[in-house]
């Protein structure tokens, strides 16, 4: 059996061709045009794919598009229907509107992410295929199982959204009025009785204190200034999604805490070097780019008993295949603007055109420098500096990354016991 597979994502290329290799011939791409290249090429060499495999969102030409152009191609080919390729279409995050697009364009089957070997080979066999393989390992059904049960419940309302992101939203949209003042901003902060006591300590930090002790909210903001304490009280109200009491994840949840952090930090640098973007706003939105990925993990590790065997590879390599698109639709629940919205959604993409808004750029470059620096946690390879095409875009050299990672990890180093301190 030869099987096409497009995916944009480097992680889910490699669990795919893990989970299918046993199938037969795989034939994967990063791209949709290279997959619709490849497609047409077997073709007219008489050796014809017989299962197509993609992801819908990808960029540029996206997967439905594919499907499209394929279907058109068969149609001029003049492929009789039984003999055209079965495609099945994955979406990260399932609503009617998708699906009935997918079937639309002419697909045979979809599924959603995170992968299950199971589910695919069973989708494979309903169209007709016969495959003597063995049935996925339990474990690997379980854990997808797990994190498309999380999905579901933050879709369905059966999982309360936690509250503390509110008040990003909330201040995000008083630093966007041009008259916003301290006494503005305190008022705000004050209703939340728990991070103002957290914004003061973070103001007397060892990194943000100056010669006198800050005693009120009012005074800490004006002597860090409307930006910083934005910035600062964004951190505060986010690290408390990551907090959990299940030893199992705990260093996990750390580790996706400390990640988030290092990219807003390389954010917030990479803003300073980018004209016409706000730099504190890029580190804000650096700091909740991975919010699918906390809310999914934590969800889980809540709802397993400390005894059980949890395969942390298998959770990560789970939560990657949906954590941009889920976070993405949960910053759109919350009310947060379609900017923050596209951050969080497009963020792991690989490749970008000049059309691609800054912001989303200047996430994904941080989220790769923060690898660098040794803040990642998803298991994915990270290209060098010549390689990472949203730097390009964004005009800055390989010496300029250089000083961007080289400050954003001092500042790391420096700040982080003001938000990790109790």
């Amino acid at each position: 059996m030869k099987i096409l597979i497009a995916d944009d994502q480097a992680v889910s290329r490699k669990i795919l061709s893990k989970m299918l290799d046993d199938l037969g011939q795989l034939d994967i791409f990063a791209t949709a045009r290279e997959a619709l290249e490849a497609f047409e090429k077997a073709f007219e060499k008489s050796e014809p794919f017989q299962v197509m495999i993609s992801d819908i969102s990808m960029p540029g030409m996206n997967g439905i598009d594919l499907l499209k152009a394929v279907r058109a191609f068969e149609t001029r080919k003049k492929i009789a229907k039984q003999n055209r390729v079965k495609v099945i279409m994955f979406t990260s995050y399932a609503d009617k509107q998708t699906v009935i697009s997918c079937y639309m364009a002419g697909c045979d089957d979809y599924a959603v992410k995170p992968f299950n070997r199971s589910v695919i080979i069973e989708k494979i066999r309903k169209l007709g295929f016969e495959l003597n393989i063995d049935k996925a390992p339990q474990t690997e059904k379980t854990m997808s199982q797990m994190v498309s049960d999380a999905i579901e419940g933050f879709k369905n309302g059966k999982v309360e959204l936690p509250a503390l992101p509110n008040i990003v939203q909330e201040l995000q949209n008083l630093v966007s009025r041009p008259n916003a003042s301290a006494s503005d901003m305190a008022k705000l902060i004050e209703n939340d009785t728990a991070i103002s006591i957290k914004l003061i300590v973070a103001a007397n930090s060892p990194f943000y204190g100056g010669v006198e002790k800050t005693k009120d909210v009012k005074t800490a903001i004006n002597r860090l200034g409307i930006n910083a304490t934005h910035s600062i009280v964004s951190s505060i109200a986010n690290k408390g999604l990551y907090d959990t009491k299940n030893s199992s994840i705990k260093n996990l949840m750390d580790k996706v805490w400390m990640h988030s952090f290092a990219t807003a930090h390389c954010a917030r640098e990479i803003g300073k070097k980018v004209s016409s973007v706000g730099y504190e706003k890029a580190y804000v939105k650096g700091l909740i780019h991975d919010v699918g990925a906390t809310l999914l993990i934590k969800n889980i590790g809540e709802n397993i008993t400390e005894s059980s065997q949890l395969d942390i590879n298998d959770l990560i390599a789970s939560v990657f295949e949906v954590h941009a698109s889920f976070g993405g639709a949960l910053l759109n629940k919350w009310g947060f603007s379609k900017d923050f919205v596209d951050v969080a959604s497009l963020h792991e993409w690989d490749k970008f055109d000049e059309k691609t808004e800054k912001e989303v750029l200047i996430v994904n470059l941080a989220d790769k420098l923060s690898y660098k620096i040794g803040y990642g946690f998803f298991n994915k390879d990270v290209p060098e500096f010549s390689d990472m095409q949203s730097a390009d875009l964004l005009g800055l050299t390989d010496s300029e990354l250089t000083v961007i990672c080289d400050k954003a990890a001092k500042t790391i180093a420096e700040s982080a016991d003001a938000f990790t301190k109790k």
